[in-house]
């Protein structure tokens, strides 16, 4: 039987795979902590994670792999420009080192969540190594609705929502509370409308708003979106689960920056919010069109999403005594050829100039999720410490035990 290994939290990554654990016939053993040592010496011959942005996550993939273990990237969420460049090179940086994302990506695989994303990880040095996957979790909701019939039935009531993780630096901060301010003074005018208002981290309370949010996994979140007539999301999966439930959405962004992923509608200042918010409740047949035309393009769901992981999943452990030879393409990727970009990588990344060439970059972002581990590991360390010198008579004890020399 073949052993699989899930890094991550599995209450959040676990919901991928409860579909395709029998079908596999394969152990899978889900890992909250990150010890690469120790997945090592448990031999897997599969490792999946959900990311590569932490340090750790990026160590132990790079790990597995240089030790000869299959390694596949199961996206979780939309790409997104704020998270993929602010992020990592003008704002938090992971444990104080530049980690870019998927530039390239350390695993043999990633799966993707449809063709706009396929495109934009090959163009960033990751040809060959994507698969149009689709996104497994959101089989529950495909086909529930298949057209916007029901929207002729008006509920009068409007969702708005953050993702996760809203903003990720302080200025990001200001900018995503000023938009949502202005949404919530506008609807305050709006005696017909009810809002729904499902916001993460402590944005209820800076704006004294109701917030209805009791779920981060993504399962409550179906259910609000299909009693209400529109929704306005800052960049987030719910873009796509809104799109399809076929229910018209818009985004949320003041921040005036490109999107990975797109909607008909967006809010990028105040003057739009009416406009938007008179659209989405009787939305132009021409933008539901575009909205359709979207969501092929960013979510694959011509075909099972979980079948099509499953596939994956077994054909690359074909290859697990062999992972050099896996082959470019396991999936049928029917896409566009995708733009190479052709800036170095010391364009975007000054710390990391004089890296244009592709396996030396990728050796080097290697060592950087290995030094931002450490830092971690250190970090733990230095904690403990405290923890154990708080101890009563840890220190007489530590100071006896070296001033006798036979202890």
């Amino acid at each position: 039987m073949n052993k699989i290994f899930v890094i991550g939290p599995s209450k959040y990554i676990g919901r991928h795979f409860k579909s395709v654990e029998n079908s596999l016939g394969a152990n899978f053993i889900y890992f909250d902590n990150y010890q690469p040592n120790r997945i090592i010496e448990e031999k897997p011959d599969l490792v999946i994670v959900p990311d590569e942005h932490w340090c750790e996550l990026g160590n132990i993939v790079a790990t597995c792999k240089a030790h000869g273990i299959l390694t596949l990237q199961l996206m979780d969420g939309i790409l997104e420009w704020r998270r993929t460049w602010d992020y990592g090179a003008n704002g938090h940086r992971v444990n104080g080192i530049l980690n870019p994302l998927n530039q390239p990506a350390f695993a043999h695989k990633i799966a993707c969540l449809g063709y706009k994303d396929f495109r934009i990880l090959e163009s960033w040095g990751n040809r060959g190594k994507c698969e149009i996957v689709g996104m497994p979790r959101l089989k529950n909701i495909q086909g529930l609705q298949t057209d916007y019939s029901h929207l002729d039935k008006k509920k009068g009531k409007i969702l708005i929502c953050t993702a996760k993780t809203p903003a990720f630096t302080k200025k990001q901060k200001r900018i995503t509370i000023d938009s949502l301010r202005d949404l919530r003074d506008f609807f305050k005018e709006k005696n017909d409308i009810e809002v729904v208002w499902r916001l993460s981290g402590d944005l209820s309370e800076v704006l004294n708003i109701k917030n209805t949010l009791t779920d981060l996994n993504g399962l409550e979140i179906h259910k609000i979106i299909q009693e209400v007539d529109s929704v306005i999301t800052t960049p987030s999966t719910t873009l796509l689960e809104s799109m399809v439930l076929k229910v018209p959405v818009a985004l949320l962004d003041y921040h005036n920056l490109p999107h990975y992923f797109d909607s008909a509608w967006c809010i990028s200042s105040k003057s739009h919010i009416p406009i938007v918010f008179e659209e989405l409740m009787n939305p132009p047949v021409v933008k539901l069109d575009y909205q359709e035309f979207l969501l092929n393009d960013q979510l694959f769901n011509h075909d099972d999403a979980t079948k099509r992981l499953l596939d994956l999943i077994e054909n690359m452990l074909k290859y697990k005594n062999n992972t050099e030879n896996l082959p470019a393409a396991i999936l049928d990727n029917n896409y566009t050829p995708t733009y190479q970009i052709s800036s170095g990588i010391g364009t975007y990344y000054p710390d990391l100039s004089g890296l244009e060439k592709l396996k030396r970059r990728e050796l080097e972002l290697k060592l950087s999720a290995a030094e931002g581990t450490i830092r971690v590991l250190e970090n733990k360390l230095s904690n403990l410490e405290r923890r154990l010198n708080s101890i009563p008579f840890y220190t007489f004890l530590k100071k006896l035990k070296h001033s006798i020399p036979f202890l």
